[in-house]
């Protein structure tokens, strides 16, 4: 999903009355448990603080770098 796909289904779920509700993330990818949503966008570089290097140790997917990819929740 891209930050332009998910803010359209931001409007969307505010225009149906829904903008004020806890947002709550999968633990995985089954749905098999649930958090609220700790913090905003962060790039890849921020988050690591400059060293986005050695990412497939982080769990992140092939090919993810600084420019393709951003970190929310």
């Amino acid at each position: 999903m891209t930050v332009n796909e998910l803010l359209k289904l931001c409007l969307s779920a505010v225009s149906k009355g829904n903008g004020d509700k806890t947002i709550l993330l999968s633990d995985d990818d089954e749905g098999n448990g649930f958090h609220e949503m700790f913090y905003g966008f962060t790039t890849i570089k921020d988050y690591f603080g400059g060293d986005a290097t050695n990412l497939d140790f982080y769990g992140f997917p092939d090919g993810t770098t600084n420019d393709t990819h951003i970190i929310l929740g």
